[in-house]
């Protein structure tokens, strides 16, 4: 039988928040110059500990040939922090808004991405557990001919109008 992830009792499974940073939302929402703060406090500090406490004890996955692909050293892989990061930024905001939206987390973002990230022909594809290849090489690119892209300075702002 599979057990509870630890700590389980701390957050709820609709992306609830422990004990510590409910005692620091209601500091950080109390009326500040007779206006509301909008300030939400993340449930945790980073997104390795997110994957650690929230992501990876409900993703679980048969791993290896026949499974899903995955390396300890995860962090390593640019794509993977990226995605990873993403993902943990996008939970602790959607979590806000209940249990609708911690579902909709699961089905437009979390499962996508993390089946996405742990194919076979994802980014641990190459990862072997006795030899630690390297990283696969990057995609080959060309730079682009100059002003072929529009940059953060000719974007027209939605404020000033």
């Amino acid at each position: 039988m599979i057990g509870i992830p630890p700590n389980d009792d701390e957050l709820d499974l609709d992306g609830g928040e422990t004990n510590e940073p409910e005692q620091q939302q209601s500091t950080a929402q109390q009326p500040e110059n007779g206006q509301e703060a909008d300030e939400r406090p993340f449930v945790y500090e980073d997104a390795e500990q997110w994957l650690h406490g929230y992501a990876l004890p409900r993703y679980l996955r048969k791993h290896g040939p026949s499974g899903h692909a995955w390396a300890p050293n995860w962090y390593e892989y640019p794509e993977v922090y990226s995605v990873i990061t993403a993902l943990w930024e996008t939970w602790e905001q959607m979590r806000w808004d209940g249990p609708q939206q911690i579902l909709v987390f699961y089905r437009d973002y979390f499962y996508p991405l993390m089946d996405r990230l742990t194919a076979l022909d994802g980014p641990f594809h190459a990862y072997d557990k006795v030899m630690h290849p390297d990283l696969p090489e990057m995609f080959p690119v060309h730079e682009a001919p100059d002003g072929y892209f529009r940059n953060a300075d000719s974007t027209v702002s939605i404020a000033s109008d």
